[in-house]
């Protein structure tokens, strides 16, 4: 092995001579207002670009407005189709009809009310009781014509 000396090619020695100096020129910095239009009316400058500041500022506040109530509609657009497509918020409602388990079953007729259900099949007791576990063993109080109500569990 060999303690030689780093040889370099004569280009970058050349270069590496050069000393460059940065003199940068300064002068006035350029001034600009993006924010505003420049007033081409004759009258008092000042009353022109108010107006046309709170024309820009109305302007801005309707596009934010129309654009928030489009986002708004393509939103409850999309929870609709994820809905129908996934199924949220399906819950089977009515009487459980698997074989496994015998109970006594009302069909719901028009005119009919958990209530008169209730009175109907337990005319001793009292008939509020009576609606609430009509009501915890259908899946709720909301009943329909034709419904196949669980009397009893």
């Amino acid at each position: 092995m060999s303690t030689g000396t780093i040889v370099t090619p004569s280009w970058e020695n050349s270069d590496m001579e050069n000393i460059f100096e940065f003199k940068p020129v300064l002068t006035k910095p350029i001034e600009r207002d993006f924010g505003r239009v420049p007033s081409r009316k004759v009258g008092n400058p000042d009353t022109n670009d108010a107006r046309q500041v709170a024309s820009r500022d109305l302007v801005y506040v309707w596009r934010r407005i129309l654009v928030g109530l489009a986002l708004i509609c393509v939103g409850a657009l999309f929870w609709t189709v994820l809905s129908l497509v996934v199924g949220v918020g399906e819950k089977e409602v009515g009487a459980d009809l698997s074989s496994t388990a015998p109970r006594e079953i009302y069909i719901v007729t028009p005119g009919d009310t958990l209530w008169s259900i209730a009175t109907a099949i337990d005319s001793d007791g009292d008939p509020l009781d009576t609606v609430d576990r009509l009501a915890q063993l259908n899946g709720g109080s909301s009943i329909y014509v034709g419904q196949r109500l669980v009397l009893n569990s």
